[in-house]
This record gives C-alpha cells, sequence and structure tokens, in this order.
C-alpha cells in the first residue's frame, strides 16, 4: 500500500510539473531581454507581433525577431497586470514592458500540450496608457 500511494505522489507530481505555469519565468526573461530564453517556452510555430510586424514564425526566427527587439529596446522591467484563461483553456498573460527607449504592451497566449506550456502567440505593441 505505501509502494501504490509513493507511485500516485510521484506520478502527480510529473503531471503537475509538465502543467507547470511558466508565466513568472517567462516575465523574468522579458524583463531581462532573454530571447533565447523565451524561445525555450515557444511552441514550433508562432503568431507574433512587434509593433507593425505580424505573422507566423518558426521559433528560431521568434527568437532572432526578439533579439533585435531587445537591441533596439533593452529592458528595464516587466509586470503582469492582468492574467486569466479563454474558453479553449488559453492561459494569457498581459503585463507592461518598460525599456530604455519607451513602454510595450505585451501579451502572450499559453496552451498546455504534452511537454508542458508553451508559448502560442506573442505580441508586442505600443504602449496607450490603458
Amino acid at each position: 500500500m505505501k509502494t501504490l500511494l509513493t507511485l500516485g505522489f510521484a506520478l502527480l507530481a510529473t503531471v503537475m510539473i509538465g502543467q507547470e505555469d511558466i508565466s513568472a519565468k517567462v516575465a523574468g526573461a522579458l524583463s531581462k531581454g532573454n530571447a533565447a530564453l523565451i524561445g525555450s517556452y515557444l511552441v514550433p510555430s508562432v503568431d507574433l507581433t512587434i509593433l507593425d510586424d505580424e505573422d507566423m514564425y518558426p521559433k528560431d526566427q521568434v527568437v532572432r525577431k526578439l533579439e533585435s527587439f531587445f537591441a533596439k529596446n533593452p529592458p528595464i522591467s516587466f509586470d503582469i497586470k492582468h492574467k486569466g484563461t479563454s474558453k479553449l483553456d488559453d492561459h494569457y498573460r498581459i503585463g507592461d514592458l518598460v525599456t530604455k527607449t519607451g513602454k510595450y504592451r505585451v501579451t502572450f497566449f499559453m496552451k498546455k500540450g504534452q511537454d508542458g506550456m508553451k508559448i502560442k502567440q506573442l505580441r508586442i505593441e505600443d504602449y496607450n496608457g490603458e
């Protein structure tokens, strides 16, 4: 019985780790301008918007575009202001990215997969003060 209980807890822990909320790690990466770390949380093809550039991109190209954005706009901080879950069970986070060149609104949508939570959509837009 003890072995069965231990096995049950181990299985539960494995499932919970696989579904870990990655938003704090992504927020930390945004505040540091760490495009490679953000890349580790992306699905293979991402719906990306950076200002006027909007399209579906493979994750390696998303990382390059983020590196370019962060080089031009060195981050100072990122704070999540709102979080929620859509009807399709996608988790989203909306926050403010403060950089040396200005303030941006960042939204990212995550979905649960076999290998945990991954970002499927990322938007970096001009901040309009709302």
